[in-house]
C-alpha cells in the first residue's frame, strides 16, 4: 500500500506532493526500482542536484512550483507507484553540478532530526506553522561548520589577545621586579652606611676618643682573624677526617669484596652459616642501641649511687661495715661447716686442700690482673695529668705579662729538663730491666715446661692405672692401685692443668707487657729529636728575651721615651678634641640645613606629586602582581591548545570527507 501524501485534493484524489524547490516533478519521472527502497536516501540526490538547475537562475527559488504560485491541492499529480515516493526537487538524470548560490549561502535551519513526514509546504494564513526543515542535508552541515569555525577563530583571537596582554604585563612586571631589586640593593647599602654613621655619632656623643675607637677596631679585627683561622683549621681538619673516612670506606669495600670472593669459594653449608651469622649480627646491631641505652642508664644510676655514697661519709662507712659483715658471715659459715663435718679422711682432706689451693690461685691471678690494670690506669692518668699541667702552663704563660711568661717558660723548661732526666734514667736502666724481665720469662718458661712434663707423666700414670684396675677394684700391679689413688692423680692432674693455664696467661700478659715496653722505648727514642728541637727553640727564645731585657736596664731612657710619648699623645688629644668640636659645629650646621631642606621638600608640590606617584607605583605593582597571578591561574585552567588541535583535526577530517563526497 502506498504511503499517502500529507494533503489530499478536494475531490479526494491522492495527489503527490510537489518538490519543495524547483519546478514540479513531471508525472513521467520513473520511480526507483524495488519496493523496499528508502525514499529519504533517494530524495537527497535530486535535491542537491536541483540546486544548480534553472530554478536558481534568478536567486533562491521558493518552496512552491516553478510557476511562482503554489497550485491548489487539486493540481497535484497522482501519487506514484507503491514502491517509492517522488523526490523533493526537480531534475533529470545525468551529472549534477554542486556550484551555485546555495553552496555559498549560510543557511540557518532548525536543529531537528529527519522525521517520517519529511518537509511540509506552506499552509493557509492563520494555520499552525510546520516544524521547519527536517532533512539535514549538506548545506546544513556546512553552515554549522562555518559557524563553529567562526566561533573557534573568535575564541582563538580572544585568547591570543589575552596572551599578548599577559606577555606585555609580564614584561612590565619583570622590568619593575628588576627595578625593585636595584632599589632594594641600593637601600641596603644606604642602610649600612647609615648604621656606620649612627655608630660613629653615638661614639662621638659618648665622649670616646678616636684612639679608643681605633683600638676597638683593631681588637675586632684580631678577633675576626682568630675566628677565621679557627674556621680554616676546622675546615682543614674536616677535610682530613673526610679523606680518612673515604680511605677507610674504600678499604672496607675492598675487604668486603675479598670476603665475598672468599665466601663464594666456600661450600653452600658454610655460606648458609655465614648468612645466618650475618642475620644474627644485624639483629644484634639493631638490639645494641637499646642495650647500650640500658647500660648507660644503669651506669648513671650506679654513678649517682656511688656519688651519693661518697658524699655521705656515714653512708660510705655503713657500706664498708656492711661488706665487712658479709665477709665475716661467710667466714663464720665456712668455719661452722668445717667444724660440723665429720672428720675427713686423708684423701678428702687432700681434695679439700687442692680445691682451696685452686681457689686461692684463682684469686691471686685475679688480683694480679686487677693490679696490672690499676698500674696501667695510673700510668695513663699520670700522662693525662702531665698533659693537663702542660696545657695549664701554656694558658698561664699566654695570659700573663712578659715577666710571668718568662717565669712560666722557665718553669716549663725545668719541667722538660725533669722529664728529660726521667727519660734518660729510664733509658739507662732499660738494659737491666730488660735483662730482669727476660730472666723472669725464662724462669716462667722453665716452670711451664716442668708443669707440662709433670702433667703429661701424671696423665700417663693415670691412664696406666685406669687400665690396670679391674672390675672388682683389684689391680694387676698390686693392691696399691685403688680408685682413691686414681681420683687423687686426676685431682693432681686438674691442679697441674690449672697451674699450666695460669702460667700461660701470665706468659701472655708478660708478652703484652714486653710489647708495650718496646713501644714505649720506640716513643722515647723518637722523643729525643723532639726534645732537642724544643730545647733549641726555647734556647733561642731565652736569648731573644735576654736581649730584650738589656733594653729595659736603662730606666732613665725609658722614662724619657715615656714622657716624650705622653707629650706627643697629649698634643694629639688636644688637636683631636679641637677637630671634634669643629666637627660637631659643622654637623649642627649641616643638620640645620638638612632640616630646612626637608621642610622645603615637604612644601614643594613636585615632591608631593613624586610621593603620590610612588604610592601609585606601589599600588600598580601590587595590582600587576595580582593580575599576573590571576592570568597564570586562568592560563592553567583554560588550556585551549588541546581543544584547538582537536578542532583543527576535526575540521581537516570533515574537509577531507566533504572533498571525497564531492568527487563522487
Amino acid at each position: 500500500m502506498d504511503r499517502p501524501s500529507s494533503r489530499h485534493g478536494a475531490g479526494g484524489g491522492g495527489m503527490a506532493r510537489p518538490g519543495s524547490r524547483g519546478g514540479g516533478m513531471p508525472p513521467s519521472m520513473p520511480a526507483p526500482a524495488g519496493a523496499g527502497a528508502n525514499p529519504y536516501v533517494q530524495a537527497q540526490q535530486p535535491m542537491m542536484g536541483g540546486l544548480g538547475g534553472a530554478g536558481l537562475a534568478g536567486g533562491r527559488p521558493g518552496t512552491g512550483l516553478g510557476g511562482g504560485a503554489r497550485p491548489g491541492s487539486g493540481m497535484r499529480q497522482p501519487p506514484p507507484g507503491s514502491a517509492a515516493r517522488q523526490g523533493t526537487a526537480a531534475g533529470g538524470g545525468g551529472p549534477k553540478s554542486f556550484s551555485g548560490i546555495g553552496m555559498n549561502t549560510s543557511v540557518a535551519v532548525a536543529h531537528r532530526p529527519v522525521t517520517q513526514q519529511g518537509m511540509r509546504g506552506s499552509t493557509a494564513a492563520g494555520a499552525r506553522a510546520g516544524p521547519g526543515r527536517q532533512i539535514q542535508d549538506r548545506n546544513f552541515f556546512l553552515g554549522e561548520l562555518r559557524a563553529r569555525c567562526t566561533a573557534v577563530d573568535e575564541e582563538t583571537a580572544r585568547l591570543q589577545r589575552q596572551a599578548d596582554a599577559s606577555s606585555a604585563e609580564n614584561a612590565t612586571y619583570g622590568a619593575l621586579e628588576r627595578r625593585y631589586q636595584t632599589l632594594s640593593n641600593e637601600m641596603r647599602a644606604l642602610q649600612g652606611r647609615l648604621a656606620d654613621y649612627n655608630l660613629l655619632l653615638d661614639r662621638s656623643r659618648s665622649g670616646r676618643e678616636v684612639a679608643d675607637i681605633f683600638d676597638e677596631v683593631a681588637q675586632l679585627k684580631a678577633a675576626n682573624g682568630a675566628e677565621r683561622e679557627r674556621a680554616d683549621a676546622l675546615f682543614s681538619e674536616r677535610q682530613n677526617v673526610e679523606g680518612h673516612a673515604r680511605q677507610l670506606e674504600g678499604a672496607l669495600h675492598d675487604h668486603s669484596q675479598r670476603l665475598a670472593e672468599r665466601m663464594s669459594e666456600l661450600p653452600e653449608a658454610d655460606q648458609r652459616l655465614f648468612a645466618q651469622l650475618q642475620e644474627a649480627k644485624a639483629a644484634m646491631l639493631i638490639e645494641l642501641p637499646h642495650r647500650q641505652a640500658l647500660l648507660a642508664g644503669l651506669t648513671e644510676r650506679v654513678a649517682a649511687a656511688e656519688a651519693a655514697v661518697s658524699r655521705d661519709a656515714a653512708r660510705a662507712e655503713m657500706a664498708a661495715l656492711r661488706e665487712q659483715t658479709r665477709a665475716a658471715a661467710r667466714r663464720v659459715d665456712e668455719l661452722k661447716s668445717a667444724a660440723s663435718d665429720v672428720p675427713l679422711t686423708a684423701d678428702e682432706q687432700r681434695a679439700q686442700l687442692l680445691a682451696s689451693v685452686k681457689q686461692q690461685n684463682a684469686e691471686i691471678v685475679a688480683a694480679e690482673r686487677a693490679a696490672a690494670e690499676n698500674v696501667d690506669a695510673a700510668k695513663r692518668h699520670r700522662v693525662q695529668l702531665a698533659a693537663v699541667d702542660a696545657e695549664l702552663a701554656k694558658a698561664g704563660a699566654r695570659a700573663g705579662a712578659h715577666t710571668v711568661e718568662a717565669d712560666a717558660k722557665e718553669a716549663k723548661l725545668e719541667q722538660l729538663h725533669a722529664r728529660d732526666a726521667e727519660m734518660q734514667a729510664l733509658i739507662d736502666t732499660f738494659d737491666e730491666t730488660h735483662a730482669a724481665e727476660e730472666a723472669r720469662l725464662v724462669g716462667l718458661r722453665a716452670a711451664i715446661v716442668g708443669t707440662l712434663t709433670a702433667s703429661s707423666r701424671a696423665i700417663e700414670a693415670s691412664a696406666t692405672l685406669a687400665a690396670a684396675v679391674d672390675g672388682d677394684g683389684s689391680s694387676a700391679y698390686g693392691a696399691a692401685a685403688t680408685p682413691a689413688a686414681l681420683d687423687e692423680l686426676q685431682s693432681e692432674l686438674a691442679f697441674k692443668t690449672d697451674q699450666k693455664e695460669a702460667a700461660e696467661r701470665t706468659a701472655g700478659r708478660l708478652q703484652g707487657e714486653r710489647e708495650r715496653r718496646r713501644a714505649e722505648l720506640a716513643k722515647v727514642q723518637t722523643l729525643d729529636a723532639k726534645i732537642a728541637h724544643e730545647l733549641t727553640q726555647l734556647t733561642d727564645k731565652m736569648a731573644a728575651m735576654r736581649s730584650e731585657l738589656g733594653s729595659f736596664r736603662d730606666v732613665r731612657q725609658l722614662k724619657d721615651e715615656a714622657n716624650e710619648r705622653r707629650t706627643r699623645l697629649t698634643a694629639a688629644r688636644t688637636a683631636l678634641r679641637a677637630r671634634q668640636d669643629a666637627s660637631r659645629r659643622a654637623g649642627a650646621a649641616r643638620k640645620a640645613a638638612y632640616e630646612e631642606a626637608k621642610a622645603a621638600l615637604a612644601r614643594d608640590e613636585t615632591a608631593s606629586s613624586l610621593e603620590a606617584s610612588e604610592q601609585k607605583l606601589r599600588h600598580y605593582e601590587s595590582s600587576i602582581f595580582l593580575l599576573a597571578e590571576y592570568i597564570h591561574a586562568k592560563g592553567r585552567e583554560s588550556d585551549f591548545e588541546s581543544l584547538k588541535g582537536d578542532c583543527t583535526s576535526m575540521l581537516s577530517a570533515i574537509n577531507t570527507a566533504a572533498i571525497t563526497a564531492a568527487r563522487r
